[in-house]
């Protein structure tokens, strides 16, 4: 009889220390579960981004989006103007940050990067925003791809 009753209060003790333990704390979801940040976005700035860009010689097409402190410019070169691609995006560079000095400022002539950006410009301008901090993203991704 003095056995069960060791073995049983063994068993108690040993039941209430391991289910009295303290329980992994789960981590909190910083994705999403995040306050989500205000995005500013300009799409008066861009225009006259835009425009910056036309009146550079050998620019056919412009294409731009403003968002938080970042100008990001796709521009169309073809032909001989191509040539001078390099020069052209240095110009259009330099006419976009002298209009805003605060604003960061990226230039592409990449295709596919314009045909994004554009995708962008028409859905701000649509107002089909979802997202704007899913928007910044791609967008910065966009930046990423510029190099600068």
């Amino acid at each position: 009889m003095k056995n069960i009753l060791r073995v049983s209060l063994i068993i108690v003790l040993i039941l209430l220390t391991v289910g009295c333990q303290m329980q992994p704390q789960k981590k909190p979801q910083s994705e999403g579960k995040q306050t989500q940040k205000l995005v500013e976005i300009n799409p008066e700035l861009a225009e006259k981004a835009k425009q910056a860009a036309m009146s550079v010689k050998g620019v056919e097409e412009a294409t731009a989006v403003v968002i938080d402190k970042n100008i990001s410019t796709a521009i169309k070169v073809s032909g001989f103007n191509r040539l001078k691609l390099q020069s052209i995006k240095e110009e259009v560079h330099k006419k976009i940050g002298s209009m805003n000095e605060e604003y960061g400022v990226y230039v592409t002539a990449d295709k596919k990067l314009f045909t994004q950006l554009q995708q962008i410009e028409k859905q701000i301008n649509e107002q089909k925003v979802k997202s704007g901090s899913e928007l910044k993203q791609k967008v910065n991704k966009i930046n990423k791809d510029m190099k600068g």
